[in-house]
């Protein structure tokens, strides 16, 4: 364990080695744990349906079984641990991930009734991809689990799965079982699952996320967009709000880029040659990439202001804002443009944060998903709140995901009737922990009241006389 070596790319970082755990967390575990028990070990029930639901953040600490096990508990970086449990003999496992996990009936079976609250969207997105009900049957019938049986088949009636849920019940009272059915859900709002077929379990948590955030999100914002029929004003004064929001979406990504380099790039006058700040690639090209982005996002705002439905449009059109983001880095040679081409192939993990996105076999699903439920939500703020979240959650491109996720923000917005809305540099801390919090907790309300201050305040001012000055009475510095 201590030859373990995590790189960390900002070394001046005192908590450089929590900060880097979570990039290598489920690498060492998958490591180590087959150099400690081969393959005679297994995680818990608890652990393989965060798994099996594609939900892949660190928990604190997760338990192992294995019968080469001593019952201890393995302290490792960023406060996490092993609890090492012993049991008799080797449990059957199946490897998802790289990780030997229970199968999914074996995990859903055998979960604490606790789990059943604390975890309720991982446990839909397992159950939502269990194809019908025999393969539950079959195991809760050889392990004589009728108090289990009448669990599950609450949960699957109050999903929408009253044919499973019958079929259970039956088929345990015929073996000679009482069963009492009981549903182990809260009353707060769920995914509905497919009665007719199974869902990719990444889908499944995408929309039961957006159930019940949607709801949250609704309740604790209190703004009211503005009916207008001038779309051009409002076009007007989305390009007057466009160097406050560059300078301060680049900055919250870590890019160097100043007000003159923005406004040289926003009047085309972008040149290296001349300008001896335009040859700072990385930062430069960034500004012009986001330019070119900001531009096919208006085009989209205005459609959407014109009446075009906006979860069809986006799903369509994300893409176009992604490739036109990093369009000047090709053209530069600096990445390949096959790179552009649809969402990413390999892993990533957030430094210093305890989610990890999607694993690549995911984004596909988890992407339908979330502009199914744009477009079939009904409350615009709603939308303009969770969708952006979601997007970051899923994190489906290589890179610009915060961009494009505050894009999709602010073209939702326009939906709201509401003003487009910058996050000040200033405030990067609480935005990530905003982001930090709906992620782990599933606690959208932070950043909704966030969201909410931003939209209610002034866009964050300019350095010189702007016309937002003019027209608010502001002097200039």
């Amino acid at each position: 364990m201590n030859g373990w070596i995590a790189v960390n790319s900002r070394p001046s970082d005192r908590r450089r080695v929590d900060v880097a755990w979570s990039t290598v967390y489920w690498e060492f575990l998958e490591r180590y744990l087959n150099d400690r028990f081969e393959t005679q070990w297994v995680l818990s029930p608890e652990t393989s349906v965060s798994l099996w639901a594609e939900n892949w953040s660190i928990a604190q600490q997760i338990v192992v079984r294995s019968p080469q096990a001593n019952n201890q508990v393995l302290q490792m970086p960023g406060d996490t641990s092993i609890f090492m449990l012993r049991v008799p003999e080797g449990d059957n496992s199946e490897i998802h991930g790289g990780m030997r996990v229970l199968s999914k009936e074996e995990t859903v079976i055998n979960l604490s009734k606790n789990t059943w609250s604390t975890a309720a969207t991982d446990i839909i997105s397992v159950l939502g991809s269990i194809r019908g009900s025999s393969s539950l049957i079959r195991v809760l019938l050889s392990k004589r689990k009728s108090t289990i049986a009448g669990r599950i088949a609450g949960a699957l009636r109050h999903l929408g799965r009253t044919k499973d849920a019958d079929q259970i019940l039956s088929a345990m009272q015929s073996a000679g079982y009482t069963t009492n059915e009981e549903n182990p859900f809260d009353d707060q709002a769920h995914a509905v699952l497919d009665e007719r077929r199974a869902a990719a379990p990444a889908a499944t948590r995408i929309k039961n996320l957006w159930a019940k955030m949607s709801n949250d999100a609704f309740q604790n914002v209190n703004v009211e967009g503005t009916r207008f029929n001038d779309i051009d004003s409002y076009m007007s004064d989305i390009e007057e709000r466009y160097v406050a929001d560059a300078l301060n979406s680049l900055s919250i990504e870590g890019y160097q880029v100043s007000e003159d380099l923005i406004e040289r790039v926003q009047s085309g006058d972008w040149n290296p040659e001349q300008h001896a700040g335009d040859a700072d690639a990385r930062n430069a090209l960034a500004a012009k990439g986001y330019r070119m982005a900001f531009e096919e996002v208006k085009v989209d705002i205005r459609k959407i202001l014109e009446g075009a439905p906006s979860g069809e449009l986006l799903a369509h059109r994300h893409q176009d804002w992604f490739r036109a983001m990093f369009q000047p880095s090709v053209q530069a040679g600096i990445i390949e443009a096959y790179q552009l081409a649809g969402y990413r192939s390999h892993n990533v993990y957030l430094c210093g944060s305890s989610h990890v996105p999607l694993p690549p076999h995911a984004i596909s699903d988890a992407m339908d998903a979330l502009f199914e439920c744009i477009e079939d939500e009904p409350n615009p703020l709603a939308k303009a709140i969770v969708a952006p979240f979601l997007f970051t959650y899923i994190h489906p491109f290589p890179d610009g995901n915060g961009r494009t996720g505050r894009f999709l923000m602010n073209a939702l917005m326009a939906e709201a009737r509401l003003p487009w809305t910058v996050v000040p540099v200033e405030q990067r801390d609480r935005y990530m922990s905003c982001l930090e919090e709906a992620s782990q907790n599933e606690k959208i309300g932070p950043l909704a009241e966030f969201i909410e201050e931003l939209v209610s305040s002034p866009p964050p001012p300019r350095p010189g006389e702007t016309g937002w000055q003019r027209k608010n009475g502001v002097p200039s510095p």
